[in-house]
């Protein structure tokens, strides 16, 4: 893989959600990621900064924030 290709790859976004239910990525690349939000509440957070994150541990108990709210094109951090 070139550098090139690495510096211009897409972001992935949220293309479909429903809060509680489940989340779907869009890698931008071809493939997707459907995230089961029953079983896991916690599996994406969104930061301060409005980013929104995969987590691959559960957090059990944290505290649902308005601010944090996850919405359909928010990007997303996979680590």
């Amino acid at each position: 893989m070139k550098m090139s290709e690495i510096l211009e790859a897409p972001q992935s976004k949220i293309t479909a959600m429903k809060p509680g239910v489940s989340a779907e990525i869009d890698h931008g690349d071809g493939t997707k990621t459907t995230v089961d939000l029953k079983k896991n509440p916690t599996a994406l957070d969104k930061d301060e900064t409005g980013k929104v994150k995969l987590n691959k541990k559960p957090n059990p108990g944290a505290a649902k924030d308005p601010k944090k709210m996850i919405k359909p094109g928010d990007q997303v951090e996979v680590d």
